[in-house]
């Protein structure tokens, strides 16, 4: 985000990535703590005409792995997994932009 600034980027928002690990029953265990992600956006949005959002705290999750391996993209092949909704929240800000 700082580079961005620096060369004049804007920065669209920010995605905390490994924010927890997705569970079978559906909870997320924070195995790095919580908030890392919210304080960045803070942190950039800080002297800053525009805030910059926290788009997204994507898990760490089995099927996203599985599927990355085989190249099957985790929203279509499963779309209710944790990491899944929180990157369609990501492509849904981006292309309300």
């Amino acid at each position: 985000g700082l580079v961005a600034r620096q060369t004049g980027q804007r920065v669209a928002g920010v995605v905390e990535n490994m924010a927890g690990f997705a569970q079978p029953d559906g909870s997320v265990l924070e195995l790095f703590g919580a908030g890392g992600g919210a304080e960045v956006a803070r942190r950039l949005s800080a002297g800053q005409d525009e805030e910059v959002p926290l788009l997204a705290s994507v898990p760490l999750s089995m099927s996203l792995r599985e599927g990355g391996d085989a190249g099957a993209p985790l929203v279509l092949a499963a779309p209710g997994d944790p990491a899944a909704v929180q990157i369609l929240r990501v492509a849904d800000h981006l292309a309300s932009r």
